[in-house]
Parts: structure tokens; sequence; C-alpha cells
């Protein structure tokens, strides 16, 4: 009885914590934007490592985000600072689990609980390979983490994914999200030295791929997950309202309203 009723509170809590993640998502960004959503469709049945590039403090919500919205048959798993999980272990309860950095035995550990989880079929394993923050258009250099976690033992795929936070025409920034072509693992190099190159260029070239649509700003380019704040907001738009209004015009808080409304997923808060 006891058991059950901490499974019922862990599931609780994952709805109360992405009911949070897709409400501050919304909060803080004018959009969610998908390209090569293709692809993520695309992934074989089986155990699925999503590797990313790693350009901000957003990265694990957006994680959990895409999670939600693309796997939402999969469980959502990901490495933490174990110092920074310390402080907020009921994120243990969604996924996260703890990695100890800078040391021989905190790389064993964590090479130890991925291969672990990675026995379930339903897992998507987030990481961020190069292991620290750098710019969105820079290809950082990989740890060896990745390339000894998908060895030939490992019958799971792995999926690219880049992630760029932008500002376009609104207030608050793009979620820019695109997705390279599923990597079967067998078909990667045996070599660990090669395969952390070739799994380094394909994110490489999603990244670049990303790159040149943030530039075009083509909100139709993109699959919109969801849409969030837009317009200035206060006095500014109280009084473009009260124009609208007097114009006998409908009152558009977007500046390119015909571009920003193709959302494949609604936005609201009953998901």
């Amino acid at each position: 009885m006891k058991q059950s009723s901490s499974s019922d509170f862990s599931q609780i809590l994952n709805w109360g914590f992405r009911r949070y993640v897709r409400r501050f998502v919304r909060k803080n960004f004018n959009a969610v934007r998908v390209a090569g959503r293709e692809h993520a469709e695309q992934c074989p049945s089986g155990p699925v490592v999503c590797f990313i590039n790693h350009p901000g403090w957003w990265d694990p919500m957006t994680g959990v985000l895409i999670t939600d919205h693309l796997f939402p048959g999969r469980r959502f798993t990901a490495p933490m600072d174990a110092e920074a999980l310390s402080r907020y272990p009921v994120l243990e309860q969604l996924g996260f689990f703890p990695v100890v950095r800078d040391s021989a035995s905190g790389a064993r550990e964590f090479l130890r609980t991925c291969r672990e989880m990675l026995k379930s079929a339903d897992v998507i394993l987030w990481l961020t390979p190069a292991g620290r923050f750098c710019d969105v258009r820079q290809v950082a250099p990989f740890m060896s983490g990745l390339s000894q976690l998908v060895d030939r033992s490992f019958t799971g795929s792995l999926l690219p994914m880049a992630i760029e936070y932008t500002f376009w025409n609104e207030r608050c920034p793009e979620l820019l999200v695109q997705f390279g072509e599923p990597i079967v693992c067998g078909e990667l190099p045996e070599a660990r030295d090669q395969r952390t190159q070739v799994l380094e260029s394909c994110l490489g070239r999603t990244q670049s791929a990303l790159a040149q649509l943030a530039i075009a700003r083509q909100p139709n380019a993109f699959s919109t997950l969801g849409t969030g704040r837009a317009g200035i907001g206060g006095a500014y738009d109280s009084w473009r309202r009260l124009a609208a209004w007097i114009r006998g015009r409908q009152f558009r808080e977007r500046h390119e309203e015909q571009q920003t409304y193709s959302a494949s997923v609604a936005r609201s808060d009953s998901t």
C-alpha cells in the first residue's frame, strides 16, 4: 500500500513538473519551433540517445518539453551535476540522475547508470557530449563519454538535435530546435576516436542547418509546437488595442501574425 502511494505521488509530481515546464516556457518564449521533425518520428523502436549542443540554462527544460511533445511514449532521463542535483533532490523523481564531474569513478558510474537505463526500450536519454556551455554556432569537441556508451553492445539508436534561443520580431525569444537523421549504432566505426568524430560531424551539420534557418527568420520553415507571449504589453499594447478598435480592425498582438499561427499543437494547460 505504501509503495502504491509512493508511485501515485511520483506520477502526480511528474505531471505537475511537466505542466510547470510548459507554462514557464510559454511565459518566457514567443514560440517553440522544430525543424526536421520527420527525423524524430523516424526513430526506430528501442532506446534512444538524443545528443545535443549545450547553448544555455534552458536545455534541461527543452529536453523535457520536446520529450512530452514528440516522444510521449518514452521515459525522459538525463544526467545532472551531482552537487546541483543534491540541492533539488525532487528532480531525481523526474528522470534526472547525478553525475560526479572530473573524476574517473564519476565517469565509470555515469556509464554504468546510462547502460542500465538504456536496457529499457522506452527510454530516451538526453546528453550534452561536449560537457560544457558553448556558443550555438560553435561545434565543440566531444568528451569521450558518448562514444564509450554507444559501443557495439548498444542496440538502440542515436538522434542529433541542435538548439538555439534567438530573438526575431517579438519581445520574447524563439526556442528553435533542429533534428538530424537518426543514427544506427551498428553502422558507426569500431574505433572510439572515429565514432566520436562521426558523432561530432553529425551534430555539427545539424547545428549548421539550424543556424541557416535562424538567420532566415522564417517561422513557416518550422513546425510550431506552441506559442507564448507576444506584443509589448502595458500601456503600449493598450494604445494599440484602442487604435485598432477606433479603426474597426481586429487587434493583433503579434507583429507578423500571418507567419506565426502555424502551430501544430494547440497552446493549452490541459495536456
